[in-house]
């Protein structure tokens, strides 16, 4: 016997899956079953299962008769038989170790943890893939009431420290395209989990796709700033700069030259916007032709992960009034590079900066071009992030040549992929200024 309440509520017996269609029983075993083994009075019952609305007055004489449906369709425990009990005015139902879907996922990722502890990778994925094959959607089918919801929470979470797990074992036994694919969820879900974003960048640094690696740095240092207004913390730092020193086919002892170089830059360039932008301002204007050097340089020798980068630091200048001489050519010349590495961060990227820079120079059709081919790559690897700040960007480029219809059509493409982001405030001023609604639906009918 087993009760499901991993997400629609359901009994398992020996022979099938019995799904309680009528939502005040079922709503009745819910409740029972969030209080196994443990008395709940008629009261509380009652509040549960007419939840928001005003019970009948027959509404204790309803309880009876759902219990009465529920007795029937459980089968019986023990030498009585009785898996629901009753006493005065309450119920409670009776329920063995191990027969809540909820236990078994506690026991098994116990059972992960521990095998991951001992370095079984192995073991640890057979425990937490069971694990995580219980879950099913929202504990309990949102059945129960506000009083009840600490314990939703608290399987929400023990679910999130499955799919943890379950990610550090598929990473233990080299399953890293899995691994990729299960961590972008957890940082998609929830950004500001910075241990989610390092098991991420661990992912991608085992596989070899050290260039993912560094552009998943730069993303989630971007969502901790834009939301909490901190740097990452000392585990992602670490996992870039080990990233950064870790060149590939090259003697170690030459590994901080170009890495070091380049990561004090991008430094350099966070403190753009920071307390020391001023400093920051003047250090890139007396040094940016050294930059631009730096990285036709790194084209040359094929070091686009370093390339883009780089250019992105040098972008976050141009974004604060800086000027660079041949911004968009260079620009170009790296974007290029990083469709002919296969490097498709890179390329997102830097065709999004290229598209800023030919709007500011007045090449509206080809800044036009540019983010179309952004939006095609970020489209392609469902990176949801890059395509509505990318939208955005094309909304300004069409604002900015009269197209003011077309530009609110992308800023609320943007809006409907995210709708609670920085992209999202940005997307809805630039409605604002446009003075279009974000709702065309709700715009006023002129008489």
């Amino acid at each position: 016997m087993l009760f499901r309440v991993l997400g629609p509520v359901e009994i398992d017996g020996t022979d099938a899956v019995s799904y309680i269609r009528a939502d005040k029983p079922r709503a009745l075993l819910a409740l029972l079953l969030v209080k196994a083994n443990t008395w709940v009075s008629v009261g509380e019952i009652v509040d549960t299962v007419w939840s928001g609305k005003t019970p009948p007055v027959s509404a204790e004489r309803n309880i009876g008769t759902y219990i009465w449906q529920l007795r029937r369709t459980l089968p019986p425990l023990g030498a009585d038989g009785q898996r629901i009990e009753s006493r005065s005015k309450a119920y409670r139902i009776r329920v063995q170790a191990g027969e809540l879907d909820s236990d078994r996922l506690q026991a098994l990722l116990a059972a992960g943890d521990e095998a991951l502890t001992a370095g079984d990778a192995a073991t640890a994925l057979k425990h937490l893939e069971s694990a995580q094959s219980l879950w099913r959607g929202a504990p309990y089918e949102g059945l129960v009431t506000d009083q009840h919801q600490p314990e939703v929470t608290r399987l929400a979470e023990l679910h999130w420290s499955v799919r943890e797990r379950l990610a550090d074992a598929l990473i233990g036994t080299a399953r890293f395209a899995d691994a990729v694919a299960l961590c972008k969820s957890l940082t998609t879900e929830d950004p500001l989990r910075e241990t989610n974003w390092a098991r991420l960048l661990v992912a991608y640094r085992d596989a070899g796709r050290r260039a993912d690696a560094l552009a998943t740095y730069q993303k989630a240092r971007t969502a901790l700033v834009d939301e909490l207004g901190t740097e990452p913390g000392p585990e992602l730092r670490e996992l870039q700069q080990e990233l950064l020193a870790d060149v590939p086919d090259k003697p170690k002892q030459e590994a901080p030259g170009p890495d070091a170089y380049v990561r004090t830059v991008v430094e350099a360039a966070g403190a753009l916007d920071g307390p020391h932008a001023e400093a920051a301002r003047h250090w890139f204007t007396t040094r940016h032709p050294e930059f631009t050097t730096a990285i036709s340089q790194l084209l040359a020798e094929k070091d686009v992960a370093n390339a883009w980068l780089l250019t992105t630091a040098l972008h976050q200048f141009v974004e604060t009034g800086g000027d660079v001489p041949g911004w968009a050519p260079l620009v170009a010349e790296v974007v290029a590079a990083t469709r002919a590495g296969k490097d498709w961060y890179g390329e997102l990227i830097t065709r999004n900066i290229l598209g800023i820079a030919q709007t500011r120079a007045g090449r509206l059709h080809d800044a036009r071009d540019e983010f179309a081919a952004a939006l095609s790559v970020a489209s392609v690897h469902n990176d949801r992030d890059a395509e509505g700040t990318v939208l955005v960007n094309l909304a300004l480029a069409e604002a900015s040549a009269g197209a003011h219809q077309q530009a609110a059509e992308h800023l609320r493409r943007a809006l409907r992929l995210l709708p609670e982001s920085p992209t999202a405030v940005e997307a809805r001023q630039a409605l604002a200024d446009l003075g279009e609604p974000e709702d065309p639906a709700r715009s006023p009918v002129a008489s």
